[in-house]
Order: structure tokens, then C-alpha cells, then sequence
């Protein structure tokens, strides 16, 4: 799985964020993209612990389902419902301004890398703990 923290993955993470109109369309799911920017800004917020999420994992989702989900498959599309702390109809972050919205995705990014060198992050929601590699994996 990609990883965040290579600086190579990270520039073309950024590209595609800066390429990002609000006319885009969905790939797959319910969100708009100024949603989707909004959601993938507040999962970095989590992990930084600027935005606190309940804890709700079980020992399951804790070990294999996390093993899996990070190293070995993506969530399948619109099979997986989102924790409320990040959906866009519950308590998610509502969009604002969708240039200042991308632009606070991109300032997150750099400051989960940095963390990443220096310090950890806080658990996951529903995974635990992690690594500092698993949550670059993640993001």
C-alpha cells in the first residue's frame, strides 16, 4: 500500500488535490468533492488529535480487519458506513470555502508528515494504536 510520508506518493496526492474543481465527480460513494476534501482534511485531524472521534473497535477490527485494510486490500467501495465523527451528514466538518478547504487539506498533509518524523499519533477509531507507518499507509 502507498504510503503518505514518501515524499514521491505525497506529490501526487497533492496534485490530484490541486487539480481538484468543484464541478469533479464522485468515483464512487454519496459525497460531494468538497465534502470528500472536508472528510480526508478532518481522518488527518483524528490522527493528530485536533478532532476527537469515539472509540468503537472491537478486538477484530483491532488486529485482522486492520492488518487487512492497511497492507493488504482497500475498503470496498460503498460497502464500508463511515464513523459520524467524519460523515458529512453527521458531524463531519461542512465545507466553507472550497479553495480554503483544499488549501487546509494540503497544510494537514504537511503537518501529519512532520509529525510522522517526530512524534506519534493518536489511536485510530475503530483500529487502535497504530504505527506511525500504518497511519501513513491509511491516509
Amino acid at each position: 500500500m502507498s504510503d503518505i510520508r514518501n515524499s514521491t506518493v505525497r506529490a501526487t496526492i497533492l496534485d490530484r488535490i490541486a487539480r481538484l474543481t468543484p464541478e469533479a465527480q464522485r468515483q464512487w460513494g454519496k459525497m460531494t468533492v468538497s465534502q470528500m476534501v472536508c472528510h480526508c482534511t478532518d481522518q488527518m485531524r483524528i490522527a493528530l488529535g485536533e478532532k476527537t472521534a469515539a472509540d468503537f473497535g472491537n478486538f477484530l477490527h483491532k488486529t485482522i480487519i486492520k492488518y487487512l485494510v492497511i497492507n493488504v486490500i482497500r475498503a470496498p467501495k460503498g460497502k464500508i458506513k463511515t464513523i459520524s465523527e467524519l460523515d458529512q451528514d453527521r458531524e463531519g466538518t461542512p465545507p466553507v470555502n472550497f479553495e480554503s478547504d483544499k488549501q487546509l487539506l494540503v497544510d494537514i498533509i504537511e503537518k501529519f508528515v512532520q509529525r510522522s518524523e517526530t512524534g506519534t499519533f493518536t489511536a485510530h477509531p475503530v483500529f487502535g494504536k497504530m504505527t506511525n507507518e500504518e497511519w501513513g499507509k491509511l491516509a
